[in-house]
């Protein structure tokens, strides 16, 4: 790497060193410099977590959130990769991906030192997605000085297999005049080969979506009986979500009409489901991934509502069906009574 002078038209050799020879930490030091300027990396990213401790008391460097809406695990290492920090990474990005939305605006909020709805404001405004996209995927990138061998190996592989890692050289440099210069290289995948790599893992998960995708919109044809019982289920299993849903089906029985999302949100709200309109939407946002899951075809058989077709979409105007709006009836009466027995 040169330094170039531009007046007498030379070139000056700068000299390579490391993090270590000059006092550099890499938390102290490296992870400040990419959390300000995560750019440094090749792309856009929103940092929404810096040093997030995890159940196992292991802290990841920095959580972040790309243009994409996938949720971006940041693992640094200041001279050298070592031979595990791939696995240590792997491990930090499976527990992110349980994440939910709520989730990652109350993890955004305590970043910012603010409350959910400008954490949530702040995210809408940075990705290109829509918000239920969110954390549909997630990605891993390393920064190192140097990556060990074996990490390279295990890279490579893992993302034969789907799994979104690269990884990022930072070299340190510095002139005569001690002055610190640092060189970001993209080593996997290479800038030059990643349209190839990108249109190749599409084409992959194009012939294994039908295998691997959760959503679906594709209806039951359940006998009366049989879709009572499917619902009951649903509306007892034990999830934090369970309750929100027999409200949002309560709120689409009281009128025989369709009812559009600001709508729902706002009487989600007066039914005691979020401390506001704004987190009511966020649990609206919750209850419609969930009927487009592809188990849930019970769910779209009794209620009918408006959407692009695709995952990730805003969905609006939900109805039941009016045939089944007494099945749906009597499956909330029957819990009620459950639990007024109880």
């Amino acid at each position: 790497m040169y330094k170039v002078d531009i007046e007498n038209k030379v070139l000056k050799p700068l000299t390579q060193t490391k993090f270590s020879d000059l006092g550099l930490k890499e938390r102290f030091d490296i992870q400040e410099w990419i959390e300000k300027t995560p750019s440094i990396l090749g792309e856009e990213l929103l940092v929404i977590a810096k040093e997030y401790e995890l159940p196992s008391r292991s802290r990841l460097d920095l959580l972040a959130i790309d243009k994409q809406a996938n949720l971006v695990v940041i693992e640094l290492k200041r001279d050298d990769s070592g031979s595990n920090v791939d696995w240590q990474s792997v491990k930090y990005a499976s527990y992110c991906s349980n994440f939910t939305h709520e989730e990652i605006i109350n993890i955004y909020a305590e970043y910012l030192g603010t409350n959910e709805d400008e954490s949530e404001l702040k995210i809408e405004s940075f990705i290109d997605q829509e918000l239920e996209s969110l954390n549909d995927s997630q990605r891993i990138i390393l920064l190192s000085k140097e990556f060990h061998s074996d990490v390279v190996s295990a890279v490579l592989w893992l993302r034969d297999f789907g799994v979104d890692l690269q990884c990022v050289k930072l070299e340190p440099f510095v002139d005569e005049n001690n002055h610190l210069y640092l060189n970001s290289i993209k080593i996997i995948p290479l800038p030059e080969a990643q349209d190839y790599i990108k249109r190749r893992e599409i084409k992959t998960k194009e012939k294994s979506l039908s295998k691997s995708s959760t959503f679906s919109l594709e209806k039951s044809n359940l006998e009366p009986l049989k879709l009572k019982e499917e619902l009951i289920i649903s509306f007892t299993r034990e999830s934090d979500l369970t309750p929100r849903l027999r409200t949002f089906f309560a709120i689409l029985l009281s009128e025989n009409r369709s009812f559009d999302r600001e709508e729902i949100k706002q009487k989600l709200n007066e039914a005691g489901i979020g401390k506001d309109v704004g987190q009511a939407g966020r649990f609206l946002s919750n209850i419609s991934q969930f009927l487009t899951k592809k188990s849930n075809p019970h769910l779209r058989q009794v209620v009918n509502f408006q959407s692009g077709g695709s995952h990730g979409e805003t969905k609006n105007d939900y109805i039941i069906v009016d045939e089944y709006r007494s099945v749906v009836s009597d499956a909330l009466s029957n819990i009620e009574e459950l639990t007024n027995i109880n």
